[in-house]
């Protein structure tokens, strides 16, 4: 399976559902499924921007309780598109937060996003490949 990785709390932010779009500076062709991975490294900067933006809209989530270097969601690639002003205002403010929103950089729209069990990967530059099993990956629904 297709995947990319993110950094913390940004990798998180897709199955907890703040975050549908995935901003990068680069385009892709692939459509479907797309494995959510988080990065291993973490900094101090990132805990700062987690609990200066984050913590306030979810405050049983903690920084250190996110899985680092683990897979953590399936989601449906479905478009992905150059950025033009007019596109970047009609963001929710939530979105916009959650993202690098300049023109000429690219939207990766997100859908049916798919929790799972964390389980580790090691994470890769651009999209990579995952052998994964997804019967036993999926969290179950409400559970």
């Amino acid at each position: 399976m297709k995947a990319l990785c993110l950094w913390q709390p940004w990798a998180s932010l897709i199955p907890l559902g703040f975050k549908l779009i995935e901003t990068r500076s680069w385009q892709t062709k692939h459509r479907g499924d797309l494995l959510i991975c988080s990065a291993l490294k973490h900094s101090k900067e990132q805990e700062d921007w987690f609990y200066a933006n984050i913590h306030p809209l979810t405050k049983n989530l903690h920084y250190k309780e996110l899985p680092f270097g683990a897979a953590v969601a399936i989601v449906d690639l479905f478009d992905c598109v150059c950025m033009d002003q007019e596109m970047i205002t009609r963001q929710r403010p939530l979105e916009k937060l959650v993202g690098n929103w300049q023109v000429g950089r690219y939207a990766w729209h997100l859908r049916n996003i798919r929790p799972i069990t964390p389980f580790r990967v090691t994470g890769k530059q651009s999209l990579f490949e995952v052998d994964v099993n997804l019967q036993r990956s999926y969290r179950q629904h409400g559970g």
